[in-house]
């Protein structure tokens, strides 16, 4: 039997957490300069792709989640392959190491509905929190765009936005949250 969120329903017009972890669960950012490398590669995978777009996201030291939104069925797998094809020979390359690193191809679920956009985007912004790191302070997510405190030019923030009716009431939301296992 597929794991949890293996098999995807790529549909037009869709969104999605996409999301994947280190082998072993090993360490997949070891320092800044991986974090900013797999930053570019979003940025330059997203211009190749123009199909899709990145709603939010949050990297952490051995996994990272996304939101994305793809305007036709293979926007999405497109980009990920971009993405993390591109990271992995970086990586490896600057590590001195060979053979994969994530665990499989990424993972997806299908997000059906505000409600459940809402809380995917509170879920992938408080992630850092149950790693033990403030998710205000972490820096290798969207969240700041949110908030409007600094400007995410990767990010498209207005499709979790708009369910609210002001930018600060997304950050009593996140507040409210728990952060779920």
């Amino acid at each position: 039997m597929p794991s949890r969120n293996t098999i995807k329903e790529n549909l037009a017009d869709g969104i999605y957490h996409a999301y994947n972890r280190g082998v072993e669960r090993r360490i997949v950012f070891q320092d800044s300069h991986d974090y900013r490398r797999f930053k570019t590669q979003m940025a330059t995978s997203l211009a190749q792709e123009s199909t899709v777009t990145l709603l939010a996201y949050c990297l952490m030291p051995n996994h990272f989640h996304m939101l994305l939104k793809q305007a036709d069925s293979l926007g999405m797998s497109h980009f990920m392959k971009r993405l993390v094809n591109g990271y992995v020979m970086y990586f490896n390359r600057r590590h001195h190491r060979i053979g994969p690193l994530f665990q499989g191809r990424y993972k997806a679920a299908r997000i059906v509905g505000p409600l459940q956009l809402m809380e995917e985007s509170r879920y992938i912004h408080l992630n850092p929190e149950r790693a033990g790191y403030g998710w205000r302070q972490h820096q290798h997510s969207s969240v700041a765009a949110y908030l409007r405190e600094r400007p995410d030019p990767l990010v498209d923030s207005a499709p979790v936005l708009e369910l609210f009716d002001h930018p600060r009431d997304y950050q009593h939301f996140l507040s409210m949250g728990k952060v779920r296992p």
